[in-house]
């Protein structure tokens, strides 16, 4: 028994182990036991997945699908999630029908799900079973790419593993949703950027890559993800070469990596608007009350994330972690203190590894962190202001909030909260009897609420 209980603490002492074996373990329940085309808009992933699966990148205003998957997704937007495991699909009876939201994203987004669609048609092409193994392989992918992601980065591991494990981010991950490749892209991004910033020696030219790949990846994504990369701009000079020429104000390479690697996002986007056919960015009104008025974006952000009256921000806040299957459940409170406890020990337990890689630039990366989730907490806002509380049917051009900000668009830039914790730590760090102590507390603090997550969803829909 001991022996065992000696791998066991061997096994959870790396922080990426502790991921991938809940993430896998966790994820697989969830996608079994969360009815199929529940969760948020998984009925326009499963469309825009199944047609990627069939080799067809379909654009503009129609799309042809087996008249089956049209059913079925009607069905679960009406709360019937029946799903037949045994009839095969039948491919020959097809219909034109009007694109779904999810059309709109780039291929990227949906190729782990539309790979293991494409596995499940060769062997057993039912409806069942090509939405299981679109969600397990779209888990697959979240848990092999953060498992190598959290192994990469140098400081703040912890935090990474907290939040990638947040019952929502399984939710999410053992789904079809689109928002698994966005969140990796948000941890990648994170990650290069902490990892920059804890570098002692000059920038590599397969780091140069790296940061062209993530730019063009990030805006492939979520285009307002981009934004995270704003701290880059702030890259300390011992990465790049002084310039030849004293005279000069900034650093020549600096400036060439960043303005090269822009171009390719933008050229990247470009062509897939042009390959999509059709704006990616839509406004929900004729006119938009912000033109003429910018300063009420004040008012709409506060109304949003602050004003007690409207209590928006419970239902944001509520959102990033815990809120499931079209909003039909969500965690509870008694649960949500010890998850945010455990995401706040992460950030503040004593490492003093962590301290020193990062060292002088901590404070400055996070002012630079904080100011980047500002932006991007803006940029979200605004999108979902324009794009959607100005619907007709929602509050068109009298909206006072930004109606439609889900929680989960912010969740997995609680990674970039790595600095702030590590600056505060100077002030407030916990400690425990030794690291063993610590590594228990989060595998089994996690795998308890990821327990009851579980728990939950099958009490739920039982």
């Amino acid at each position: 028994m001991k022996k065992y209980w000696s791998y066991f603490l061997s096994f959870i002492k790396k922080p990426e182990n502790v991921f991938i074996s809940l993430s896998l373990f966790f994820g697989v329940l969830s996608a079994i036991t969360v009815p199929l085309l529940s969760v948020a808009d998984e009925g326009h992933h499963y469309m825009r997945s199944y047609t990627l699966s069939q080799g067809r990148i379909e654009s503009g205003k129609s799309c042809s699908l087996p008249k089956d998957i049209l059913l079925k997704v009607k069905e679960a937007e009406a709360n019937n999630f029946i799903t037949s495991y045994k009839k095969l699909i039948d491919k020959s009876a097809t219909e034109t029908h009007k694109c779904s939201s999810a059309t709109g994203y780039p291929p990227i987004m949906h190729l782990p799900q539309a790979i293991g669609i494409g596995i499940a048609n060769t062997i057993h092409g039912s409806l069942g079973i090509t939405i299981l193994f679109g969600r397990l392989f779209n888990l697959i992918f979240y848990s092999i790419a953060l498992y190598f992601i959290i192994k990469w980065v140098r400081v703040g591991k912890w935090v990474f593993v907290a939040t990638g494990l947040f019952p929502l981010m399984i939710h999410l991950s053992a789904s079809l949703s689109g928002d698994c490749m966005a969140n990796i892209a948000i941890f990648t991004t994170v990650a290069t950027l902490l990892n920059l910033f804890s570098q002692k020696h000059p920038i590599t030219r397969r780091q140069q890559l790296l940061v062209i790949f993530i730019f063009c990846f990030s805006i492939l994504t979520k285009s307002v993800s981009i934004l995270l990369l704003f701290p880059l701009i702030f890259l300390p000079k011992r990465l790049f070469s002084p310039n030849k020429n004293k005279k000069i104000p900034f650093n020549i390479q600096k400036w060439t990596i960043l303005v090269v690697t822009g171009i390719a996002a933008i050229i990247s986007i470009l062509i897939w608007q042009k390959i999509y056919g059709q704006p990616l960015l839509t406004t929900g009104a004729a006119h938009n009350p912000l033109h003429s008025n910018p300063l009420k974006f004040i008012a709409i952000l506060f109304n949003t994330y602050i004003s007690p009256t409207i209590g928006y921000t419970d239902v944001v806040l509520r959102g990033s972690v815990g809120d499931f299957s079209s909003f039909k459940y969500h965690l509870p409170l008694f649960i949500l203190i010890p998850l945010f406890f455990l995401l706040f020990l992460s950030l503040f337990h004593y490492n003093k590894k962590d301290q020193e890689l990062l060292g002088e630039q901590t404070g400055k990366l996070a002012v630079y962190n904080l100011a980047t989730i500002g932006l991007f907490v803006c940029a979200v806002s605004y999108a979902m202001y324009t794009a959607w509380a100005l619907l007709p049917f929602r509050f068109g051009e009298g909206a006072y909030y930004a109606d439609g900000v889900q929680g989960r668009y912010f969740t997995a830039t609680a990674v970039m909260l790595v600095p702030v914790g590590l600056w505060l730590r100077k002030y407030i760090n916990v400690r425990t009897k030794n690291e063993k102590v610590f590594n228990l507390i989060m595998f089994f603090g996690l795998a308890l609420i990821l327990s009851f997550y579980i728990f939950e969803t099958v009490w739920r829909f039982k």
